[in-house]
């Protein structure tokens, strides 16, 4: 019996300790506590100032043990809070930064990455966090300026405030940090110099500063070549945690010690000067980028000479001169090379020679006037993208038999080559060789695999027919044979494009009909066939099926029929060109459906196409759109410009594509390419319209350009036509418009350009400064039209007036008639119902007719007698 009872107390012992200090796995493990209620009620507190629509943190408060909540991690010994990272659960968080968590102590790691702070500011009481070692608070839409104070966090390794709308100067009191290997303050709005404290910090490993507005100069880096030792009393969740996608991650995270910058990225801002010779002591750095500013002297092998662990070279549009020798990066291995908008011309870099393991090479831009030579096109078996493109570089193509690993991307353009295109290496992911002299057919395309997603040859000599090995590429994005000499039919085989957004055949000698297989290719968005020889009436389908086409060109071809009202489906047209064909019938009324002419807020990406330059081979999926849909990590794409029609975005793996159009613009023709989502026009002039133009136009209320000109529409001009507030251009000439020029028109004070010329129009045109800016040419041959800028003059002017000031005249006046009509005709009625009411009157007018009788023969008798004296 005292046996079973020193058991049950042992056990009951067991269970309260339990209870009160969380659990025993055995003998040997340290007792797990539940977290200090103090750092609990703090926690709480955080919360309380958060707005959580999707329930993320649900589970605070619900546990006592805070230990136990979403992104929260402990001390097992103590029950301290060492680390509270919400980055993985920030989706639907908004609020601020509670002041109280600086009464976390014990907190080594913070991170608030995607939360909304709304623009808050960052507290300075996280300058009191002195066990701090890593700070994240990234695309948390924070403003403000970055607090001096926390330069305060001596054992800080890690600062990432990045992708914010953070202002104001970098604080020079950050340069305290003497242990920070990381830094990143890319995405912000920040200003002034980068602080010369920065190049003495020898722990550096990483430093990003990118798109922001800095100036100044690149400081020497002369304290950064030397080994330091991190400290290495870090919390566990440091070593375990990816703290960014670094090139260095590998080193920093697997090593106790770290060597000094390896990653130094200061691109999109506005430094000058030059870049200091002190680069070259940066014997660590692997990842260089001073893209984008304006940077300007002499990069010579100085800079380089000790870089021999450099791969990632970015000097991209900066005004810098290079002159380097194959001799000094001979010992480079160089995987990655991009001087776009540099000056390494006339002659072509011969110390790319030295370099034959890059993967990316973009020297466009760069004024080479050279022929390429032969050693070039024996290119690396792991290319990812090669773009020679906006040079002046001479000379025809070798054929290219390189087998690649992967599909790479190859842009050549807006060059002097000439000759027919040789054999392509056949695994591409996009080939562009536009704005050159090449000639010949269309049939090395055959030997190209299907992995193509974007072809651009326009604008070149190329002739022929289109070959029918082009339905292979059904993952094709953007299709650009612009201003060749290509002739035959369109084939019914680009049916097969799936994937299609744009589609550019303008100004070639295609014929026949436009083939119904385009209804296949519902992806369209930009389509322009202008400048062929087309025939055939406007299909129907084109409304019913392409509903995502924002531009639709078929200007100068001989189309005829009537227009078909099935193209006011198109919701999201905001382009349309039919001018120069021979179209007859109305204007349908259903004009005014135009969703897209009659609201604001499309976006630049509406008037852009994404494709991908690289395409890896994916184990088991060859599939184009679902290596894109991988590819693409979040929904913030950073793009630059390369010139032109195309940027690179966000990896290099993948572009984007300009759309442009040639707009016949205020008497000249124009091409747009970014702004083209700001033009929302209409033009169907040249044809043979008749019929009147229909009022529901006035409900495109965004509309810029709106052509009819050259048709035989009539009837007047559509009243209300002043509610096109932002009209530029207004064309309705040659026509047989009739009646006046409506007075609203005088209202659009954005019109630019207006012809009203040869019409039927009639009156005095509207008193408006707006109108009476335009020089005569924009009235003449309307015979009954006058007043200013013409020289027929009218009839004195009318009083000022308005539309509501004529209606409300015809409104007194038409009231003034109907109460005499009702007074004349209820008097009349009052005499014939009552005989003694008719007697009255009857005599009443009997009297004084008499008396007016008398009086006037008495005043007639003594005028007579005054005249005889």
């Amino acid at each position: 019996m005292f046996v079973f009872v020193s058991l049950l107390l042992c056990m009951g012992s067991f269970i309260n300790g339990g209870r009160a200090s969380g659990f025993i796995e055995d003998a040997n493990t340290t007792t797990a506590r539940y977290c200090i209620d103090k750092e609990r009620e703090t926690l709480l507190n955080f919360k309380a100032g958060l707005v959580d629509i999707n329930n993320t943190l649900n589970d605070w408060g619900d546990n006592t043990d805070c230990c136990q909540w979403e992104g929260v991690r402990c001390i097992d010994q103590t029950g301290h809070v060492t680390e509270l990272d919400l980055s993985t659960s920030s989706n639907g968080l908004s609020g601020n930064i509670s002041p109280l968590l600086s009464s976390l102590s014990n907190l080594q790691y913070l991170d608030l990455s995607g939360i909304d702070f709304q623009q808050n500011h960052i507290p300075n009481s996280l300058s009191s966090l002195t066990n701090l070692q890593n700070l994240r608070i990234s695309g948390a839409n924070l403003s403000g300026s970055i607090p001096r104070q926390l330069a305060n966090l001596s054992n800080l390794l890690r600062l990432d405030l990045s992708d914010n709308v953070l202002s104001g100067t970098i604080p020079v009191s950050l340069g305290n940090l003497t242990s920070l290997t990381y830094l990143d303050l890319s995405g912000n709005r920040l200003e002034g110099v980068i602080p010369n404290s920065f190049g003495n910090w020898s722990s550096l490993v990483e430093l990003v500063l990118s798109r922001n507005l800095l100036n100044g100069s690149v400081p020497n880096f002369v304290g950064c070549s030397s080994m330091k030792k991190l400290i290495s009393n870090r919390s566990p969740a440091y070593n375990n945690r990816r703290f960014s996608d670094s090139v260095c991650r590998q080193r920093v995270t697997s090593f106790s010690g770290c060597p000094s910058l390896c990653k130094l990225d200061l691109s999109r801002n506005g430094l000058t000067g030059n870049l200091p010779n002190s680069m070259g002591k940066l014997s660590n750095l692997e990842y260089l980028d001073v893209s984008s500013n304006s940077l300007e002297g002499l990069i010579s092998d100085v800079h380089f000479l000790n870089l021999t662990q450099l791969t990632y070279l970015d000097l991209s549009s900066n005004s810098v001169k290079l002159n380097l020798s194959s001799l000094a990066l001979g010992g480079l291995r160089l995987q990655t090379i991009k001087m776009r908008s540099c000056k390494l011309g006339p002659g072509f870099p011969m110390w790319i020679q030295s370099q034959r393991d890059f993967a990316y090479l973009d020297i466009s831009n760069n004024g080479i006037s050279d022929r390429v030579p032969g050693w070039l096109w024996d290119l690396p078996r792991g290319l990812k993208l090669l773009n020679l493109s906006s040079n002046e570089i001479k000379g025809t193509l070798p054929d290219m038999k390189s087998d690649f690993e992967r599909y790479p991307g190859m842009d050549l353009s807006n060059n002097q080559l000439e000759g027919t295109i040789p054999l392509l290496p056949s695994k591409l992911a996009a080939l562009s060789l536009s704005g050159n002299s090449f000639s010949g057919t269309l049939s090395f395309l055959c030997h190209i695999d299907a992995t193509l997603n974007f072809l651009d040859l326009s604008n070149n000599v190329l002739y022929g027919s289109l070959p029918d090995c082009l339905k292979k590429f059904q993952e094709i994005v953007v299709l650009s044979l612009s201003n060749n000499s290509l002739s035959g039919e369109i084939p019914s085989s680009l049916g097969f494009f799936s994937q299609l957004q744009a589609l550019y055949l303008r100004r070639n000698n295609f014929v026949g009909e436009i083939p119904m297989s385009l209804s296949n290719c519902t992806k369209l968005r930009f389509v322009d066939l202008g400048e062929n020889k087309l025939s055939g009436n406007i299909p129907a389908w084109i409304g019913e099926t392409l509903s995502e086409l924002r531009v639709l060109v078929l200007r100068s071809n001989r189309l005829n029929g009537s227009l078909p009202s099935q193209i006011c489906l198109l919701k999201n047209l905001q382009f349309l060109d039919l001018s120069k064909n021979g179209l007859s019938g109305n204007i349908p009324r259903c004009f005014g459906n135009f969703t897209a002419i009659t609201r604001r807020g499309f976006q630049d990406e509406i008037m852009s196409h994404f494709y991908s330059t690289y395409v890896p081979t994916l184990p088991g999926q060859h599939n184009l759109t679902t290596y894109n849909a991988l590819n693409r990590s979040d929904g913030r794409i950073m793009c630059t410009r390369l010139g032109g029609r195309y940027s690179t975005c966000g990896p290099s793996e993948e572009a984007i594509f300009i759309d442009n159009a040639l707009v016949a613009w205020k008497g000249t023709e124009r091409e747009f390419g970014r702004g083209l989502h700001l033009l929302k026009s209409i033009d169907i002039s040249n044809n043979n319209l008749y019929g009147k133009l229909p009022s529901e136009i006035t409900n495109l209320r965004e509309l810029v350009s709106l052509k009819f000109s050259f048709n035989k529409l009539h009837g007047e001009i559509p009243r209300d036509i002043g509610q096109l507030n932002y009209l530029d251009v207004l064309d309705l000439s040659r026509n047989e418009f009739s009646g006046k020029i409506p007075l609203s028109l005088s209202n659009i004070d954005r019109l630019s350009y207006l012809n009203l010329s040869y019409n039927n129009l009639s009156g005095r045109i509207p008193t408006g400064t707006q109108l009476q800016s335009f020089d005569n040419t924009s009235y003449i041959g309307n015979p009954q039209l006058c007043g200013l800028p013409l020289t027929q003059r009218c009839g004195p002017p009318p009083p000022p007036a308005t539309d509501e000031g004529d209606e409300l005249r015809k409104s007194y006046y038409m009231g003034m008639g109907v109460g005499f009509a009702v007074g004349f005709l209820g008097l009349c009625g009052a005499l014939c119902l009552n005989r003694r009411w008719r007697y009255f009157f009857f005599a009443s007018l009997n009297s004084m007719n008499d008396w007016i009788y008398v009086t006037t023969v008495v005043h007639f008798r003594k005028l007579h007698a005054r005249f005889r004296r």
